[in-house]
């Protein structure tokens, strides 16, 4: 088994989830650091993340959002009502969490392990359920939050 950089890594967790989201989710953009993988649709301040974080022992996949206080607080309220919903459907361990006042996220944990083909495989794989499960809301909330600024003009 073969350990893999962090860039190697994060270019085959994008290979396996390009394979694995239907054609209306698989052209997004990407935007990457040493330690993250940011996936993002309409705007980067609102991003799916894959986050290798050595120093506290977790791999963390999931939705930022750290697009103001306003933007974060209705995402949280909006996320909230679902979130029976979307632990169903993405499993029991994921959480929905405010950070600070402009920034929160709705998140998975994985253990810390080693960067291999194998577990960019699966983390391709979790990150397009997630995806396919979140970005469905997300766009609603999008839609209604527009449809709320006209109607407030």
């Amino acid at each position: 088994m073969t350990t893999l950089t962090r860039r190697e890594f994060f270019h085959d967790v994008i290979g396996a989830l390009r394979s694995r989201l239907p054609a209306g989710l698989a052209d997004f953009r990407i935007a990457q650091a040493q330690h993250l993988l940011k996936i993002y649709y309409a705007q980067p301040r609102i991003h799916y993340e894959v986050w290798v974080n050595g120093r506290d022992r977790h791999i963390e996949i999931g939705l930022h959002f750290e697009d103001g206080p306003e933007s974060t607080e209705q995402l949280l309220l909006w996320l909230d009502r679902h979130i029976l919903e979307l632990k169903h459907e993405l499993g029991p361990e994921t959480e929905l969490e405010r950070w600070t006042q402009s920034w929160g996220h709705l998140y998975q944990h994985l253990p810390y392990q080693p960067l291999t083909e194998a577990l960019a495989g699966e983390i391709g794989r979790r990150l397009a359920r997630f995806i396919v499960v979140v970005e469905p809301l997300l766009r609603e909330w999008r839609q209604a939050r527009t449809r709320l600024s006209a109607a407030r003009r």
